[in-house]
């Protein structure tokens, strides 16, 4: 084995804030697996054949949350480790994978989605009436963030008018996560009263599903349901919207392409893999290694943080040819952006139809907008998107014309 290879990289820098392109391309160059002192310690698996074979081997990586040597919690997807809840199913390996995972993959299966698409289609309709009329809009909090968090809720079971309370707060863990805190325990407490109630009086959603399920041991208790449910939201919510919104910004010059993506449905279906390569709004993820074993020509020990770079990987040219230019009709397109392995993202199904619909829908009512000012993320390490997106365009008609 080669000395430990090390890169002067923090993941939670401002560096990393500022040019998150030239880090990932920085710790690929580096090669595969490399060490960074930040953050307590951990390597950077930067490259895509690096991170599609760490992300399918559960054997050696784990997502769960444990005390280390000094009582301290560790673990997790999270660097540095987040220690209020747990993100379910992603912070559970197997046996327990097994049944978190098979509790929330029927309600977002391709079957699932489909019927779910009239719901898809009503929400985005009516969000987009809201601002059409406008002629200014922020498009993150205007329509992407409200679209992808209704449909959640409902598919949830849980009230769609209050998806602003749910909504903005997991808005602002990524956008800027020092003020997030208030509103994500509000939120942590909402789900806790909701799931006592739902217990003495079941109703209609995944929330009552859950609460009913019988795992192996038993059934779920209160506080799984609680993180499985706050981990759809917090994996459906800002992740799709800021798909939306990179979209459309990369879009907005580009008539001949609009037009296209509204009239061939194919290309429409491979421009969205494309979008979700270039974009890749999950950026990377973590794990621990279980025992000791060598990467290329780097030395693994048990304990070891390991962070997987989900947008290095899709943008690593020994994959991709000229990964840092969109195009739109790219085949084979091996990307990452939903991971890989037994946590590959449960929602993709949903998440494509959404982002689908609203580009759709917005693209044929909101003919020449134009982005005129934005500001990216704050937290970038784990995912990419913006705190805010405003969008000046000609104003339209409301299709409920009456709903004024």
């Amino acid at each position: 084995m080669q000395q430990v290879r090390t890169i002067d990289i923090d993941i939670n820098g401002e560096d990393y804030v500022r040019r998150p392109l030239d880090m990932e391309a920085a710790a690929r160059e580096a090669g595969p697996v490399a060490w960074t002192e930040s953050n307590g310690g951990h390597w950077m698996v930067s490259r895509h054949a690096a991170v599609i074979e760490g992300l399918r081997d559960a054997d050696t990586y784990s997502t769960e949350k444990f005390l280390d040597e000094n009582g301290q919690l560790a673990g997790g997807i999270m660097i540095p480790t987040v220690p209020f809840y747990r993100y379910l199913p992603n912070e559970s390996d197997p046996p327990a994978w097994n049944g978190f995972r098979k509790s929330i993959a029927g309600h977002l299966s391709p079957g699932s989605v489909e019927r779910l698409q009239p719901v898809i289609d009503q929400y985005t309709a009516e969000v987009i009436d809201e601002m059409i009329e406008l002629g200014e809009a922020d498009f993150v909090m205007q329509v992407g963030s409200p679209v992808t968090a209704k449909v959640t809720l409902h598919l949830l079971g849980l009230p769609t008018e209050d998806w602003k309370f749910y909504a903005k707060p997991i808005h602002l863990l990524f956008a800027d996560g020092a003020s997030a805190g208030p509103g994500v325990a509000a939120i942590q407490e909402r789900l806790s009263s909701t799931i006592t109630e739902r217990r003495a009086a079941p109703q209609r959603g995944m929330i009552d599903d859950l609460i009913a399920t019988e795992l192996d041991y038993g059934p779920m208790s209160d506080e799984d349901v609680k993180d499985l449910v706050f981990d759809v939201m917090v994996g459906g919510f800002d992740t799709v919207a800021g798909l939306m919104a990179g979209s459309l910004q990369w879009l907005q010059d580009k008539p001949d392409l609009k037009t296209r993506l509204l009239e061939d449905d194919e290309f429409l279906q491979t421009a969205t893999e494309e979008f979700l390569r270039y974009i890749s709004p999950a950026v990377g993820l973590s794990r621990t290694a279980t025992t000791d074993y060598p990467i290329a020509d780097q030395q693994m020990h048990k304990g070891d943080r390991m962070y997987f770079m989900y947008r290095s990987a899709n943008w690593d040219p020994a994959e991709f040819d000229e990964p840092e230019t969109m195009r739109l009709d790219r085949r084979p397109n091996r990307h990452v952006a939903f991971g890989a392995g037994i946590h590959r993202c449960v929602g993709s199904n949903l998440a494509r139809s959404i982002f689908q619909t609203v580009l759709r829908q917005f693209l044929t009512r909101v003919t020449d907008y134009e982005v005129v000012d934005f500001e990216q993320y704050k937290m970038t390490n784990n995912n990419a998107g913006f705190a805010r997106m405003i969008m000046r365009y000609t104003p339209g008609t409301r299709i409920d014309s009456s709903a004024r």
